[in-house]
């Protein structure tokens, strides 16, 4: 009997110290996606920044939080922040932007459109909204942003339109047709009738000891480019309506020299060494 008992404890005591063994190894397994570090201090911002890919030197992290789209008759104020993250390679005087390693490398931030829409049946006007959405590839100087020269910021993006009537397909540009912004802190050089406008590359300031560089309050601006027509707009009912509603209400298909883009807010770039000792 005692024999027994003894023989049953000690299965029992083999049988937990095997699932603390267990449970220790599935942990240890678990540890560096639930423990990954994360950039700390003043490198906090650069949590998108594509740390792994081979040859990126810089991170980049701007907040563009002011400014207005105006899209033919169409005219958004930025009043949401749409932040635009990744990385950069440089070669020389070459650099090559990446796209962010960890979520969106353009936000889609979705601005309100003033007014909304009206002119479906007599109705009243309901919430309409604007949301820029990357389809290319991002290019990005830092000599032409400090210098006030050329395109500072490339994006080639689509426009997504959302409304009570529109379904969720009724976008301006696309991949194979993008509305592509040629930002610049200088001065723009338009077709009639839009004149020239004036960026701001902000106020330079250098911290870290060097390894952070931060522009506040830059201005982007572009006014040459043009605007597609709408596509893909309307559900059910409204599916052969709206999308001819909405490119007569705002003049769209909108050629180069009717159309706005300003972007302002701060952008901020990172020696990617230092933002990896920070974490």
């Amino acid at each position: 009997m005692f024999s027994r008992e003894c023989a049953a404890r000690s299965q029992r005591r083999s049988l937990a110290a095997a699932m603390t063994l267990v449970l220790v190894l599935l942990l240890s397994l678990a540890a560096p996606a639930a423990f990954a570090g994360k950039p700390k201090g003043e490198y906090a911002p650069f949590t998108g920044c594509p740390l792994k890919t081979a040859g990126v030197s810089q991170c980049v992290y701007a907040q563009f939080t002011g400014g207005k789209l105006t899209f033919g008759s169409m005219t958004v104020p930025i009043e949401r922040a749409i932040t635009l993250q990744g990385g950069l390679i440089v070669t020389g005087t070459e650099e090559t932007f990446v796209n962010a390693g960890e979520g969106e490398t353009l936000t889609k931030t979705e601005e309100k459109v003033p007014g909304g829409f009206s002119g479906v049946g007599g109705t009243e006007s309901s919430p309409m909204t604007l949301t820029l959405e990357l389809v290319g590839a991002v290019a990005l100087s830092r000599g032409n942003l400090a210098e006030a020269k050329g395109t500072a910021l490339k994006l080639p993006v689509r426009a997504h339109l959302k409304n009570i009537y529109f379904g969720e397909e009724c976008f301006l540009g696309s991949g194979a047709s993008p509305i592509t912004l040629n930002l610049t802190s200088g001065v723009t050089s338009p077709p009639a009738p839009n004149k020239p406008i004036s960026g701001s590359a902000g106020t330079h300031e250098v911290k870290e000891g060097g390894n952070l560089v931060l522009y506040k309050g830059d201005s982007l601006v572009e006014n040459a480019f043009s605007v597609p027509g709408a596509k893909g707009c309307g559900a059910g009912v409204y599916k052969e309506l709206i999308t001819p509603l909405i490119n007569s209400k705002y003049g769209l298909p909108a050629a180069a020299g009717r159309n706005t883009a300003i972007l302002s807010g701060t952008s901020e770039f990172a020696s990617a060494e230092a933002v990896l000792k920070s974490e």
